[in-house]
């Protein structure tokens, strides 16, 4: 178990990290994501609807076309972000990992780390917390270690302190 000056620490409480409040995060900030993708999403077909009633030739085309190739653009962060809500509702957060797995919380030498989806850098608890995927370069390296062990990642050496 790492101690408070260890990263999985809040230095203001003394407290770990707690594995299912920052999941519970995660699906939150992703959630808020799909809110503002359908919002914009829904200004864009009143835009449409309001935009057909106007018969400009070429200008309206263009300006259909482009409002066209916006809602597909957003159709597809849509589907992203869906597909990583999915990713992290099948996250059991109580399960203490020994070695690195989905859903693992890694405290390293330099970094927090959930393994989860790719979301990057977000704030949890006044901490940043790096939420990847184990799919990226890192995650799988980091994929079946143990606390005590050290990977090397972009010619840096990297201990894994803990592993949750």
């Amino acid at each position: 178990m790492p101690d408070a000056l260890t990263p999985e620490f809040n230095s203001t409480t003394k407290r770990p990290l707690k594995k299912p409040l920052l999941l519970a995060h995660c699906i939150a900030f992703i959630d808020a994501s799909i809110a503002d993708i359908k919002k914009q999403m829904s200004e864009l077909v009143t835009e449409a609807q309001n935009d057909s009633k106007s018969t400009a030739g070429d200008k309206h085309e263009t300006a259909r076309a482009m409002m066209q190739l916006a809602q597909e653009q957003l159709g597809k962060q849509l589907q992203e972000a869906e597909i990583k809500r999915n990713s992290l509702t099948r996250i059991d957060a109580s399960t203490r990992h020994k070695s690195v797995a989905d859903g693992s919380l890694v405290t390293t030498t330099d970094n927090l780390l959930f393994i989860a989806t790719p979301l990057g850098k977000i704030q949890f608890n006044e901490k940043d917390v790096f939420v990847i995927s184990a799919q990226s370069p890192l995650g799988k390296l980091l994929l079946g270690k143990s606390a005590g062990e050290t990977v090397s990642f972009n010619q840096r050496n990297i201990s894994i302190l803990d592993v949750a």
